[in-house]
């Protein structure tokens, strides 16, 4: 049997969430998640680097938290529930396969848990300092083994952890700043079907994980009686990543792997305004640094016998930096009951020509409902609702040459809902 040269799929998207991964239609464009807390998802993020509403602030803009005068702990999760599917316009598979292409549509919907942990000590009347468990990217697609596209991926499964201590400064009555660091873990599992000759395949897996490290910064100020504004910037993370890749009934293959995956940076303006004594109106605009997805090169290492002679090939992407728009507004109904509302628009950094069946994303709208519920002096609860709403992505991808070249044409749709709560507690 002759061993046809295996070109795996896209492996940029290899980043994530901490629990469980979230699907591809993620609440942000390309596999970015907000959803470090479930105050701000009722707002859909708007105004998250000034609002300061408890400890999540050390997360968003460690300068915020400089607002905070009582230690306080916030535990969080969200529930994500994708819809989404392939449908099929023309797509072929490699001429080897030509006695089975699969299933037309592509069915790649899946369910997802982000949890997100905050704390905030105040040191004195200056000085605050914060640590935050949280999950920046996030992905995760299934589709079923036997589609048409299953040479170009099956299963995208991808988390991390980011732990993220933090520190904020009073600077006067009206500005603070804050910095962090912080370690996060990247760990990838990423599947598709290979040609190993004529009517044979294989199922394919890519596996690998490792540590980057980066850095955060923020500013805050009281503008005026009624406003304030904050800034808040995260550093691109480069992760060394090691695995290795594994071919169902063709072991010889197997070998390790080695790549290094640089995640984006991203820049976040907010304001939050006070317009009466019920009414707040809350802004953001968010900039990413997408364009640091432009290639991924996974290398064998180590390898022997026929492995060696199989390499992985250096992948094209081309991301474009992309912009993320947010407004939404907080009504105080009573003491101890807060009404939340907000909408979000996300321009998708994935050009036309460059769009995978791993992560077909697209412009999105966002919509979120939100209450606050204040138990106590020290207890306060959160729920929020959030419906995701893409625009139709086309695919037109064609990976690989010779007998393993297949071609995926076609249309994504779906849809997304986020259902998130939490607790945040004073001691």
């Amino acid at each position: 049997m002759k061993y046809i040269p295996f070109k795996f799929s896209p492996l940029h998207i290899a980043v994530a969430t901490l629990g469980l991964g979230i699907g591809s239609i993620s609440h942000a464009a390309g596999f970015a998640l907000l959803e470090q807390n479930a105050s701000g998802a009722g707002v859909a993020y708007a105004g998250k680097s000034a609002i300061a509403e408890d400890a999540s602030a050390a997360w968003f803009n460690p300068a915020s938290m400089a607002r905070l005068k009582e230690r306080q702990v916030v535990l969080g999760g969200h529930y994500v529930d994708l819809n989404a599917e392939f449908h099929n316009e023309g797509s072929t598979t490699p001429p080897a396969m030509a006695g089975n292409p699969g299933r037309n549509v592509g069915d790649f919907g899946a369910e997802g848990y982000i949890p997100n942990f905050h704390l905030v000590v105040p040191f004195n009347d200056k000085i605050n300092f914060g640590l935050s468990v949280a999950t920046p990217f996030g992905l995760k697609t299934d589709y079923q083994q036997d589609w048409i596209g299953r040479f170009q991926g099956i299963t995208s499964d991808i988390k991390t952890l980011n732990i993220n201590p933090s520190a904020s400064y009073q600077i006067n009555d009206l500005w603070s700043v804050g910095a962090g660091v912080s370690a996060e873990k990247l760990d990838a599992k990423l599947s598709a079907s290979s040609v190993l000759g004529a009517g044979v395949e294989s199922l394919t897996t890519i596996a690998g994980d490792g540590w980057g490290y980066g850095f955060n910064l923020g500013a805050m100020g009281q503008i005026s009686p009624a406003t304030r504004v904050g800034v808040a910037y995260r550093s691109a993370i480069e992760h060394d990543l090691k695995g290795n890749v594994t071919f169902a009934g063709a072991g010889v293959l197997n070998s390790d792997l080695a790549a290094k995956i640089r995640l984006p940076a991203s820049l976040a303006f907010s304001s939050v305004t006070a317009l009466d004594s019920r009414w707040q109106v809350l802004t953001d605009a968010t900039w990413t640094e997408w364009s640091t997805i432009q290639q991924l090169n996974f290398q064998r290492v180590n390898a022997v016998g026929p492995a060696a002679g199989v390499p992985i090939p250096v992948q094209d992407y081309e991301w474009k930096n992309s912009w993320r728009f947010a407004v939404g507004g907080i009504y105080k109904y009573s003491d101890t009951i807060n009404l939340k509302a907000g909408v979000a628009y996300d321009i998708t950094p994935v050009p036309d020509e460059r769009r995978k069946v791993r992560l077909p994303d697209e412009n999105r709208i966002t919509l979120a409902l939100g209450s606050q519920y204040k138990f106590d002096k020290a207890t306060t609860f959160d729920v929020a609702f959030q419906y995701v709403m893409p625009d139709k992505a086309k695919i037109d991808s064609t990976e690989g040459a010779g007998g393993t070249q297949s071609r995926v044409l076609g249309t994504v749709e779906g849809d997304a809902i986020v259902l998130s709560g939490q607790v945040a507690y004073k001691f």
